[in-house]
């Protein structure tokens, strides 16, 4: 019994920090926005702005297509891991992905530097 409130607190505590391997449906804030390749690209907003993404709380829209976000597990303070359901013309599907921010937040992490996205200023 006196092992179960030491537990229970490291519990609490990772969860209130947003610890690596925390899960929920909600993609955080730190994540949310409209990311472009470049600043220029921003003013295009929404469809127009083919190379980048919105990221918002249940969705990440695309410039023909979008997925609705059915789980987030934090991987890390600055990524995550999500399951979705991918929507386009073409139909329907499982799908997951990855999102990694800079450890300042102002960029999307892609593959490589060439794939990185900047963060849209509203």
């Amino acid at each position: 019994m006196m092992y179960i409130l030491p537990l229970i607190l490291a519990t609490a505590t990772a969860l209130a920090s947003g610890a690596a391997g925390q899960a929920g449906s909600v993609i955080p804030a730190k994540f949310r926005g409209e990311w472009a390749r470049t600043l220029g690209d921003c003013t295009l907003r929404g469809g127009e702005n083919s190379a980048g993404f919105t990221v918002s709380a249940r969705t990440i829209v695309y410039y023909e297509d979008h997925e609705e976000v059915k789980q987030v597990r934090m991987t890390g303070p600055n990524s995550l891991a999500y399951t979705s359901k991918y929507i386009s013309t073409d139909g329907e599907e499982p799908s997951k992905g990855i999102l990694r921010l800079s450890a300042d937040g102002g960029r999307m992490l892609g593959s490589d530097r060439s794939t990185d996205l900047v963060r849209c200023v509203k």
